[in-house]
């Protein structure tokens, strides 16, 4: 869930939760439209629909890390 975020963000706290590699960032699924459909990966956990991306893309397009465990 974005908590009202309107702008490309991370979950980090979620990432940390699940021992995501350390090149992988998730985004809310109505961010994916920033990414390159081919290197966007989708990811569903506890009823909400992410997309995996690569750290780099991420803040090449301006995301903002966030601590977002959900």
């Amino acid at each position: 869930m974005s908590h009202g975020l309107e702008i490309l963000h991370s979950h980090s706290g979620l990432e940390r939760d699940l021992k995501f590699p350390k090149h992988t960032v998730l985004i809310d699924a109505k961010f994916v439209h920033l990414f390159h459909k081919d290197t966007a990966i989708a990811f569903r956990y506890g009823g909400i629909d992410y997309f995996k991306v690569n750290i780099l893309q991420f803040v090449r397009n301006g995301g903002v890390f966030k601590n977002l465990n959900s």
